[in-house]
């Protein structure tokens, strides 16, 4: 990490501190924690990008505070627990397996390495050693416990704490004592979905501190606990229950990653680094948009998956698709192997992928072995399609071009998963211009990326090929190894980036040339390293977020080798990864944004999700479009209260003091209703609007539809208030978004907001919701101006300003509650000669073509006009008449989908 990386990241640290163990005076200020001296937070980082290192790093900042018990919940893989540990010792504690026990005097670290690291593990019923454990509290000392996510463990933690760290001991002490703990990927398996649910791990982990699974409270006044919450894919943990002790409630973070544009004060997503692309972070710019329109040189290289052609047949279909998956597998293994050859000829990497060298020390190895170059091929969650898939590997690295279905596997290779170089000789003989071919495409992703700060790659020509081919026989071919990772007992259970020691040699690390055959495994927390080349061919009926977001292990740091990496996958999987992509910056924006705010914001933020995917599968949620649609139609009526009801007439009627108004005739010659000849903005229908009142409809701003404005506004650093409803007896809403007149304004003054060049992260316009909101045409756009008009009935309204006026009542039939109208547009217009309701304003503004209704709601257009057509609903058993107001809405909008809770 450079200078400014590291400081980055122990300014990001301090700040979570300060929110983890505020203090005051040089002690815990008691009185920032609850009633029940816990406190919750969440911090977001970026897959792949450094979680760990803030994790360690706060750990850090924790003990030198002063915390009495630092607890690391360290996944629920064994792997993963492992992986962490082993990073705990190296990064935090300055130790190895080998002389950890020397450091006891200054702390103690449960369980031990030799309980652990060793083949036999100890069950945490060893490993939680009690006398240890008193000798540390008896001494003063902080006690570190690393635990997998995994009920057993928790419930044995449990009992630990509660049998050492007694109340008598609590008593007795002068200061309080202080828990920290620290959970990894904690949308998973820390999420409580509903109060009903019988997920007991989130319970667990807060019995860490209660001693009961039913209680969130510590167990002893004098305890004070915190508990963070490290995850790259918050939406879950956001949306999930509010009573999960868990849920983030005191504050979030999100951690910043390197690139070549951004500021480090105040925050931003990415901050500038100057060392250049070696040290970047290579996420979702990097990936999906840097090089878009790079062609052959795209780091992502899509295809359209397959559907059935007219007259086509199932078997025919599903020929084509098999031929398409070779096809991919093909391709991603000769991008794969090429890329291996042209690293294999940097100068010291002659021997990088050699396993056959032994080495006498160790020191001699870790030189030769300068990095891994890996791949990921991702065909499925289901185990059996991962040891099918790595069958197909060792088919096609053996078949002649074209037969790979014909190839029958001899059973020792089958075994052991050996690849065949001769295979792959013959292989690169029959179709060596396919195999030639990935220079001029590394090429062509070299020159696109050269344009990056301090870009150290050097050309790749396609006269090097003799080279590159001589590499690939000699050097890359005998030493590919094909490995399954996943729970299946035939299977490996995490890749091996060590340097491997046998009797007294040394060798490379064995995965220093590996092709992972994967699911579920690697799609959260264990890295694959020198992950180059990535072939997902996973798919999902209803895609979640979250999930696909942590399956996407080419995320890292890959600047040293960025113009070989490739994914390959579908189209329509690699539109959905963009979509993710743009969701999780919005968030983080969000979040960021509450960091540097001088004053406490709410703790809540917006989760965005998408037509074609939800945000999470481990939370029950609903979609909520930010558009309001091509025609909200504000169907409430005030019945109960006829101040009220008196109030909306008198909105209605003090619009005909204001400007010009004149019959609005058809064609025919039929006065259809009285429009104001000139247009309103969308700031001044919005006020128009919020002015309704209502009995029943007040929302209360503590509603997740109501905050949801308060996240825009944030988001988008828009200060005024966008959502005002009247708060005179605020309650929750009457009716949904595209029917609440304040709804609605929000979203108009937000359109209003969003024109001439706001950046808006998540949007996108209504008719083109691949496009983001901040291209071109869409900043380039007008806001669209309203005509309001009044639609005529039979008799005159009953309120004179309005009757004298012309103004006359139409009829409509009320919900069974009497507070909405059943319907409310009148007539329909079918073809070009008579327009309905929806669209009789263009008989006053001409603006063509006019839009037909035929075949169901139609938007306007963009550029057109909007519409506000008031109806004055005749009421003869009430006081007064009603008001309602139907509008129409032109394309070009800001939406997006929003995840709220159920």
């Amino acid at each position: 990490m450079s200078p400014t990386a590291l400081a980055v990241l122990e300014s990001d640290a301090r700040y979570i501190i300060e929110k983890v163990l505020p203090r005051s005076a040089g002690v815990l200020d008691q009185s920032a924690w609850p009633a029940a001296r816990v406190r919750t937070g969440m911090v977001v980082g970026s897959v792949q990008s450094g979680k760990t290192a803030s994790m360690l790093g706060v750990a850090a900042m924790a003990l030198d505070a002063g915390t009495d018990l630092l607890i690391l919940l360290a996944g629920t893989r064994v792997s993963l627990w492992l992986q962490t540990y082993e990073r705990l010792l190296a990064q935090l504690d300055g130790s190895t397996v080998e002389d950890a026990y020397q450091r006891r005097g200054d702390r103690l670290i449960l369980p031990q390495p030799a309980d652990i690291l060793h083949e036999e593990r100890a069950d945490p019923g060893r490993y939680l050693q009690r006398p240890l454990a008193r000798q540390a509290l008896r001494a003063g000392r902080p006690i570190i416990c690393v635990i997998p996510k995994e009920d057993d463990h928790l419930v044995m933690l449990s009992r630990f704490l509660n049998d050492v760290i007694t109340d008598k001991y609590l008593t007795e002490r002068n200061r309080p004592y202080s828990i920290v703990l620290l959970d990894d990927e904690a949308d998973d398996a820390s999420v409580l979905d509903s109060e009903r649910s019988q997920k007991v791990t989130p319970r667990l982990i807060s019995a860490l501190w209660s001693g009961d699974p039913d209680e969130a409270a510590t167990r002893n006044p004098a305890m004070y606990a915190t508990y963070v919450a490290y995850t790259a894919t918050p939406q879950a943990n956001f949306l999930q229950a509010t009573h999960n002790p868990l849920s983030p409630r005191d504050f979030n973070a999100a951690l910043r990653t390197p690139s070549a544009v951004g500021g480090v004060s105040p925050r931003s997503v990415a901050f500038a680094e100057p060392a250049g692309v070696l040290s970047y972070y290579c996420g979702g710019e990097i990936f999906y948009e840097r090089l878009r329109n790079a062609a052959s040189g795209a780091l992502c290289q899509a295809s359209s998956f397959p559907d059935q052609r007219p007259g086509e047949t199932e078997a025919e279909l599903a020929e084509r698709r098999e031929e398409l998956r070779w096809s991919m597998l093909a391709d991603s293994m000769r991008c794969y192997l090429v890329g291996a050859a042209i690293r294999s000829l940097a100068p010291g990497w002659e021997n990088a992928f050699n396993h056959s060298l032994r080495y006498h020390s160790f020191d001699a190895a870790r030189a030769a072995a300068l990095g891994p170059h890996t791949m990921l091929v991702h065909p499925s969650a289901r185990k059996e399609d991962h040891f099918n898939t790595a069958r197909d590997i060792l088919k096609w690295s053996s078949a002649i071009p074209g037969q790979e279905a014909d190839v029958k596997l001899d059973e020792a290779l089958e075994e052991k998963f050996s690849i065949s170089a001769d295979g792959l000789r013959r292989r690169i003989e029959l179709e060596e211009e396919k195999w030639s071919a990935w220079l001029a495409r590394f090429e062509a992703s070299r020159i696109a990326l050269s344009t990056l700060p301090q870009a150290p790659y050097a050309p790749i020509s396609s006269t090097d090929w003799p080279k590159v081919r001589e590499a690939l026989t000699e050097r890359i071919l005998p030493n590919v190894r094909l490995r399954v990772l996943n729970s299946d007992p035939a299977s490996d259970d995490r890749p091996r980036f060590e340097i491997a020691e046998e009797s007294d040699a040394f060798h490379i690390p064995p995965d220093s040339l590996s092709i992972f055959v994967a699911g579920n495994v690697l799609s959260r927390g264990l890295t694959l390293e020198g992950l180059t080349t990535s072939l997902f061919l996973r798919g999902a009926a209803e895609p979640a977020a979250d999930t696909q977001m942590q399956m996407q292990r080419w995320f890292g740091y890959r600047g040293s080798f960025l113009p070989l990496c490739r994914v390959f996958t579908f189209e329509d999987q690699l539109q959905l990864f963009r979509r993710y992509y743009v969701n999780d910056n919005a968030l983080k924006i969000e979040i960021i944004a509450t960091m540097d705010a001088a004053e406490v914001i709410s703790n809540s933020a917006l989760i965005l999700q998408g037509a074609s995917f939800v945000a999470t599968s481990k939370v029950e949620t609903r979609k909520v479009p930010l558009s309001p649609g091509p025609r909200p139609s504000i169907k409430l009526i005030e019945t109960d209260e006829d101040e009220l009801a008196k109030h909306n007439i008198s909105v209605a009627a003090g619009l005909l003091t204001d400007g010009n108004w004149v019959p609005l005739r058809d064609d025919k010659g039929l006065e259809r209703g009285m429009i104001r000849s000139e247009p309103v903005s969308l700031r001044q229908l919005a006020d128009l609007l919020d002015s309704l009142r209502y009995s029943h409809h007040d929302p209360d701003l503590g509603s997740e539809l109501s905050r949801r404005w308060e996240n825009y506004g944030r988001l988008l650093g828009i200060d005024e208030p966008l959502f005002c409803p009247p708060l005179r007896d605020p309650k929750e809403f009457g009716v949904e978004p595209q029917s609440c007149p304040y709804s609605v304004a929000a979203y108009l003054r937000l359109w209003s907001s969003l024109a001439g060049g706001h950046s808006a992260p998540g949007f996108y316009p209504t008719d083109k919701p691949e496009v983001p909101w901040n291209y071109a045409d869409t900043l380039q756009s007008t806001t669209p101006r309203f005509y309001i008009a009044f639609r005529h009935g039979q008799e005159l309204a009953r309120d004179p300003r309005l009757s004298t006026k012309g103004i006359r009542a139409v009829t409509r039939e009320r919900a069974d509650n009497g507070r909405t109208l059943k319907t409310l547009w009148g007539t329909r217009g079918y073809g070009s000669t008579y327009f309905g309701d929806e669209f009789v304003d263009y008989y006053f503004h001409r603006t063509a073509p006019v839009p037909s209704i035929q075949g169901g709601a139609s938007w306007r257009p963009r550029g057109h006009p909007g519409f506000a057509l008031f109806h004055i609903v005749s009421a003869p058993d009430l006081p007064t008449d009603l008001v309602a107001i139907g509008l129409g809405l032109p394309h070009g909008g800001p939406d997006h989908i929003a995840a709220l809770r159920l």
